[in-house]
């Protein structure tokens, strides 16, 4: 793998992929897999803070298929946690358990990010991409010079460095940086939803495996146990979900406000007690609103992930819909690039396998906005409170505006 950055900038790469987190990870993996040369670019050249997932059994092929074999000493697993089940105060005050015992796979997993994230970069290197770590996407523009598309400008610390590739991904997350460069707009859904983390720890064991779920009037809540420990001390992962311009989001950005809508769960909150735990460090928030591009995929470029489409994290589906995304452009792309030789177009959506890809996108976002809207109508208390009023008048015909 090439080490200095000259030799990166005199690389013809076949494809660029801004972003190294599951989506970009999974997408570099596969097309690396096909002998592709395959410059990954991660903007961190340290890790911060992610918040963690709960992925259903029905994800763990997937997992297994760019970790490889999860059947090892649970203690081995990179970022992974086991999870029973989901447990949740939703629809009515009394709780649904949903248990993973008598699925294929007998468990779900709790991901925790960093290290999950990781793995998954390793795991591309291995096949053959290269990591450009602690370098930001500037611009780009197109060029012909007979083989590449693309003039990609990347600047690390105060240098600006420019990369040639034919193919362009953006794996970037919801900021979409190559599709906002690019003058894609980003289609804001109908909501303001923000996350609001308190990470806990504590001393005590804590045997609960249930991802756990609470419905309340301004919002609802999420908490799982953590993978790892510190220190003897287990952590656990506690996130609020409100509108970002309602009163309950300003009171559950600071510690006492948090605190004080907690107090509230008649769920999440005697389990937090019962086994002592007590917040630890500073709340952190994040986005989680229904998001999408305009448009998936152009002349020589694509969006993958969040970057494409991000979800509510009521649909469980973020990291699910990265990989298994990230697995489908790798693909399209790879045979895209294989009919199309150096120096010819048609690699917009007239190509077969970039509609294709695009079609998916289009399908996968009308599925997720009947899913999501199901889920929230079935909660009928509180429809006096605005969160819930919002979320009740909605319709599947608002699909229609997207096509």
């Amino acid at each position: 793998m090439p080490s200095a950055q000259n030799d990166l900038t005199s690389t013809a790469w076949d494809v660029v992929i801004v972003g190294a987190g599951p989506a970009g990870a999974a997408t570099a993996n596969t097309m690396a897999g096909f002998g592709q040369r395959v410059l990954l670019v991660d903007e961190r050249v340290s890790s911060s803070f992610k918040l963690g997932e709960s992925l259903p059994p029905a994800s763990i092929g997937l997992v297994t298929r760019f970790l490889g074999d999860l059947e090892r000493p649970e203690r081995d697993l990179p970022g992974l946690f086991r999870t029973a089940g989901n447990a949740s105060l939703w629809g009515t005050d009394q709780a649904d358990v949903s248990d993973f015992f008598f699925t294929p796979t007998g468990f779900g997993l709790c991901i925790e990010r960093l290290a999950f994230d990781e793995a998954l970069r390793s795991r591309a290197v291995a096949a053959g991409a290269t990591l450009l770590k602690g370098a930001r996407f500037e611009s780009c523009a197109r060029i012909a010079d007979g083989f590449s598309n693309w003039q990609v400008t990347l600047t690390s610390g105060m240098q600006a460095r420019q990369y040639r590739a034919r193919y362009l991904v953006d794996c970037s997350g919801r900021r979409a940086v190559v599709a906002r460069a690019l003058g894609v707009p980003i289609i804001q859904h109908h909501d303001q939803l923000f996350a609001y983390a308190q990470w806990y720890s504590s001393t005590n064991k804590d045997d609960d495996r249930y991802t756990r779920i609470e419905a309340m009037p301004h919002g609802w809540w999420y908490s799982n146990r953590l993978p790892g420990a510190e220190r003897d001390q287990t952590r656990r992962l506690v996130i609020f979900l409100s509108d970002k311009d309602l009163p309950a989001a300003r009171m559950a950005a600071r510690s006492q406000g948090f605190d004080q809508l907690l107090n509230d769960s008649t769920f999440i909150r005697p389990l937090l007690h019962d086994r002592g735990f007590h917040p630890c460090g500073e709340i952190r928030g994040a986005p989680a609103n229904s998001q999408r591009l305009q448009d998936f995929c152009g002349e020589a470029w694509m969006a993958v992930g969040d970057a494409a489409q991000a979800y509510d994290p009521l649909s469980s589906q973020g990291i699910d819909k990265a990989l298994r995304t990230g697995s489908h452009a790798g693909h399209m792309v790879h045979y895209a690039l294989t009919d199309c030789p150096p120096g010819t177009s048609a690699l917009d959506s007239r190509n077969t396998h970039i509609h294709e890809y695009a079609e998916q996108q289009l399908q996968l976002w009308q599925t997720y906005i009947s899913q999501r809207d199901y889920y929230y109508r079935v909660q009928p208390r509180w429809s006096d409170q605005p969160f819930w009023q919002r979320r009740q008048r909605r319709d599947n015909s608002d699909q229609e505006n997207f096509r």
